[in-house]
């Protein structure tokens, strides 16, 4: 009975290290496909911009190792501001992942791929707070 019930326990411990594996491993694969740094892109450009209390926010797109990506950057910040950049991925025009910085230790924001698709699109803000997000009075429109 001890040796039947020692072989359950390595079994049923095998097998729920084989499920978490799988889990994290999927989990890991799901992972949004952010660019850390576009200032590493080519050929950059700017799709939309707005100025919002003296400030020009603008939605920025280029080439990020092959492959074209969005970012949000902000110009004439005054101090400790943060740049905002939302992405919808399924056209409702509700931010669905999105990306903040700290204007001065950098004035732009991490960047998304671009799709043909027209329920992808991205718009960016200046939020006074680190987790403010994006209204029609401090966006750009959405691209």
């Amino acid at each position: 009975m001890r040796k039947t019930t020692k072989a359950a326990a390595v079994l049923l411990t095998a097998a729920a290290t084989g499920a978490l594996l799988t889990a994290t491993a999927t989990t890991a694969s799901a992972a949004a496909p952010w660019w850390s740094d576009p200032a590493t892109c080519t050929n950059p450009l700017t799709a939309v911009q707005r100025t919002v209390d003296n400030r020009v926010v603008q939605v920025r797109y280029g080439n990020c190792g092959g492959a074209q990506y969005g970012w949000g950057r902000i110009l004439n910040y005054t101090g400790p501001e943060y740049i905002r950049f939302e992405v919808d991925l399924n056209g409702d025009r509700v931010a669905d992942d999105f990306s903040t910085y700290t204007a001065g230790s950098r004035n732009y924001t991490q960047a998304y791929p671009t799709s043909s698709d027209p329920n992808r699109a991205f718009r960016a803000c200046y939020v006074v707070y680190a987790n403010g997000t994006c209204t029609a009075g401090n966006s750009t429109a959405w691209w």
